[in-house]
């Protein structure tokens, strides 16, 4: 339970890092772009983080059982995981349409 606890945490420090990270690095209106592309559908968002997911895991999972380190899988995989939360979550705009209307009228 111990090492689930410390796994989560370590998780959530690596998601918001990323978050921080992208949302400082990738301009306003291109994050936009990216959202308005992939959340136009969300049947369309859910496939896309779907198979981003297995593909990644996959990956990870070969990675780590041709070099023999396969025990860490439950522990790396969600790591990188939690990287494309982050991206995903630095994507989302953070204002609305009426924001720009209200900062106007101060």
């Amino acid at each position: 339970m111990k090492n689930f606890l410390v796994s989560a945490i370590v998780d959530i420090i690596i998601i918001f890092a990323s978050y921080f990270l992208f949302r400082s690095v990738i301009s306003g209106p291109t994050r936009h772009r990216i959202y308005e592309k992939f959340m136009s559908s969300f049947a369309k968002f859910v496939i896309i983080i779907f198979v981003a997911s297995a593909v990644i895991t996959s990956l990870i999972a070969l990675v780590l059982y041709k070099t023999r380190y396969i025990v860490y899988i439950n522990i790396i995989a969600p790591a990188l995981l939690s990287i494309l939360v982050g991206f995903v979550m630095s994507t989302v705009p953070t204002r609305g349409i009426g924001d720009k209307e209200k900062d106007a009228k101060k």
